[in-house]
């Protein structure tokens, strides 16, 4: 276990260095969207600006898991105004090469010397209402899914979670706590977290598919799940 652990490490410390965490924070009425590294163990600067196109989709639900409508305001920090039990926002900051003179945001065959390139998907979901309607994938991609009521649960215990892509349980994403590998989950996309503290909650999960394309080497999916717990409970 602590061999895996080590191999996961490495990779997140891999991947950190190519990509930033996000979140959705309450604020103004609404739900801001954050990108940046203020909640992760591993350093970089607090709020990284992106640019707003890269929303690729706003999804905002209510606690029966129905979509409902809400009113967006599509300026930086990108925000969602109105009241949802789950929030979903899913982002692609498109392709990234890295070469000996840094790494760039083009594709491979844009690139001069190209030694890796990727393209980027990220999303993030906030839970802030929960029913057993809730326990289920909600849009395609990667996303973290509790198999029961986050809201309920305090420092100590564990969550019960499931990893999907496309709303198929996978088995080899690298699933992370504040930044901190936590392991992969089994066949069934299953895996438990225990939470080390109350406050804002920051679960992450990323999965590389590689592929044969001219503009990238490989794809890589990362998401986020927040929710939020009392201090001290």
């Amino acid at each position: 276990m602590q061999g895996l652990l080590l191999v996961l490490a490495i990779a997140l410390v891999a991947g950190n260095a190519r990509a930033h965490d996000l979140w959705l924070e309450k604020e103004d009425g609404g739900l801001g969207l954050h990108y940046g590294h203020k909640y992760s163990s591993h350093g970089g600067a607090t709020f990284v600006e992106y640019q707003v196109e890269w929303v690729r989709e706003a999804l905002c639900f209510d606690a029966s898991g129905a979509r409902i409508p809400f009113q967006s305001e599509e300026s930086y920090p990108y925000r969602m105004q109105g009241e949802c039990a789950v929030a979903l926002v899913s982002i692609s900051s498109g392709y990234w090469t890295k070469t000996p003179y840094g790494t760039q945001n083009v594709a491979k065959d844009q690139a001069r010397m190209p030694v890796k390139s990727w393209l980027s998907y990220d999303s993030v979901k906030r839970i802030d209402h929960w029913t057993e309607s809730l326990a289920k994938p909600l849009a395609g991609g990667l996303e973290l899914t509790p198999l029961e009521d986050p809201l309920k649960l305090h420092e100590g215990k564990k969550l019960h979670l499931r990893v999907t892509f496309d709303g198929r349980p996978v088995d080899d994403a690298d699933v992370a706590y504040d930044g901190k590998p936590r392991g992969r989950p089994g066949p069934d996309g299953a895996i438990n977290i225990r939470l080390r503290h109350g406050g804002f909650q920051v679960i992450q999960a990323s999965l590389t598919r590689s592929i044969t394309s001219e503009k990238a080497d490989e794809v890589i999916h990362s998401t986020n799940l927040n929710f939020e717990l009392p201090e001290g409970r």
